[in-house]
């Protein structure tokens, strides 16, 4: 299992509410861990007992130091990360809201320059089942899918934003998982069904459109469906999303259906918001599979049913 993208060194931290500008505000549960999209995917399939490797850049600061050491603890191995000699790497603050269940990210990225197509390591793709990407390197991105495409590996794309470079990735990606800001920038006069219906077009078999704590909907075939979000006390969002990624592509390597996967990856997710951080609250595998119970079935989409969904405070 391979990954590319940007990788993060995270300072996090909750507050009993968003304070207002120009005051002191107490904060609590202080935690510092790696972040990133493709990162943060990587580590859950390593606790899930998945080989993986990743490929990003980071500087050779203590910041860059932590991120690798990060990696290597959880079991991902990190010599595909090119190391630049001069700069800051990518680091965040988050502020997280309990209460709320929502949460404020503070992100600077890396005083690097962006990863090459050529920096990444000749064998990078070999014996991989899956490469995932969340498109943060285009040119680097491109790359590797264009290989990958022409290996038979499957591409799993992380699509927060579009941003350049992303919609020609698209296009080279078969499986599509993506943020609703990205559906809404895709098209903005179009409906989420309605721009599932282009997205998979473009050619991946299965797209699918994260609304948060309001749960799913996917396209695999001709009817968008529906799957609402595990019900958990939530703590912090941070990383659901890239936890998600990590629970649909195990289930890939299971050889799962798409129906299956998203189901795996949804109460991997959900579980993931009970500690603070991406990688604290990574559910094991035996939890994932008891919530697997507690979630509720697929439905033929409608947007009048995400509105109705949250998750409990």
């Amino acid at each position: 299992m391979a990954g590319i993208g940007q990788c993060s060194l995270d300072f996090l931290f909750t507050v009993d509410q968003y304070p207002k500008e120009d005051v002191k505000c107490e904060c609590r549960d202080f935690r510092v861990e790696g972040g990133g999209p493709v990162a943060t995917a990587l580590v859950a399939l390593a606790r899930w007992g998945v080989a993986t490797r990743f490929c990003g850049v980071v500087c050779s600061d203590e910041f860059g130091r932590e991120i690798l050491d990060g990696l290597a603890r959880e079991g991902v191995d990190p010599r595909g990360v090119v190391v630049r000699p001069s700069g800051v790497s990518q680091f965040a603050f988050i502020c997280a809201v309990p209460r709320s269940g929502s949460r404020t990210i503070f992100w600077r990225r890396p005083e690097a320059a962006p990863l090459e197509p050529q920096e990444i390591p000749p064998d990078f793709l070999r014996d991989a089942s899956v490469l995932h990407l969340d498109g943060l390197f285009s040119e680097a991105s491109l790359y590797a899918a264009r290989q990958a495409r022409d290996m038979g590996i499957p591409v799993v794309l992380d699509a927060g934003s579009v941003r350049p470079g992303m919609m020609p990735l698209v296009t080279l990606t078969d499986h599509l998982i993506c943020a609703e800001h990205f559906a809404r920038q895709f098209d903005p006069q179009a409906s989420v069904g309605d721009a599932l219906q282009r997205l998979k077009a473009l050619g991946p078999s299965v797209v699918s459109v994260t609304l948060g704590n309001r749960g799913s909907v996917s396209l695999w075939e001709d009817i968008p469906w529906y799957l609402p979000a595990l019900k958990v006390p939530v703590l912090d969002t941070t990383g659901a999303g890239d936890v998600f990624h990590g629970g649909y592509i195990w289930g890939l390597l299971q050889g799962l259906s798409p129906a299956e996967c998203l189901r795996w990856a949804t109460v991997a997710a959900g579980l993931a918001c009970r500690s603070l951080g991406g990688r604290s609250g990574i559910p094991c595998v035996q939890e994932v599979k008891a919530g697997l119970d507690r979630l509720g079935p697929f439905q033929p989409w409608s947007p009048s049913q995400a509105q109705s969904q949250a998750q409990l405070p």
